[in-house]
């Protein structure tokens, strides 16, 4: 009897020995993993970024007429703002997004956030787009004074990604279209003429 349970401690210790050693080596396992997955991680930082190209203005009658009866009055009606930045299609030009609207002074500023990184050498190509859907922005929701874009630039490194901040107001958007922003927003004949100068910009700058 008394050998019996011998053996029984035995058997319990060198299965308890065994389960250390399975740990063990797990734990090792463990820590290559992780290893592996940093540089994996990395790669993939580099690879989702989003890489952007310039994006032709669509100046025809029918987009016109589409983004036109978008226009929102109220910057309260969230269903309106959303459906006119998916028509916008800032999605394509940009990736995911989330945008907030703020009172700034006077008027209202709109925030847009992009969710995934930018790679540095698309930078220049996406503040344009950014620019144009902005200056569209302003004409067809005559409350906002302002947008905002931010994003953070993909670090190849292992540095943080830098965070970028670009904005267009009213008076820079008239600026640059030599017109009050605003009144592109007047009727959709005066905002198919802003999409006609975007395009005829675009047109000229790849020249």
């Amino acid at each position: 009897m008394n050998r019996l349970f011998d053996n029984k401690i035995a058997l319990r210790l060198v299965l308890a020995a065994l389960i250390l050693v399975v740990m063990g080596a797990a734990g090792v396992l463990l820590s290559v993993s992780g290893l592996h997955s940093g540089s994996e991680a990395a790669a993939a930082k580099s690879s989702s970024a989003t890489s952007t190209q310039n994006i032709k203005a669509d100046a025809s009658e029918e987009n016109a007429k589409l983004l036109y009866s978008c226009r929102v009055e109220d910057v309260n009606d969230t269903a309106a703002v959303a459906a006119l930045l998916e028509t916008m299609g800032i999605e394509d030009v940009a990736g995911k997004y989330a945008a907030t609207i703020r009172a700034d002074g006077d008027t209202q500023a709109m925030t847009i956030e992009l969710q995934e990184p930018v790679q540095k050498a698309g930078k220049k190509s996406l503040d344009k787009n950014m620019e144009n859907c902005a200056q569209q922005i302003m004409a067809l929701m005559p409350s906002v004074g302002r947008v905002e874009w931010t994003y953070s630039l993909a670090s190849t490194s292992k540095e943080e990604d830098e965070t970028a901040t670009v904005s267009l107001d009213e008076a820079a958007a008239t600026k640059q279209l030599s017109k009050d922003v605003k009144k592109y927003g007047k009727s959709e004949k005066a905002f198919k003429k802003l999409l006609i100068k975007q395009a005829d910009n675009a047109s000229a700058k790849s020249k």
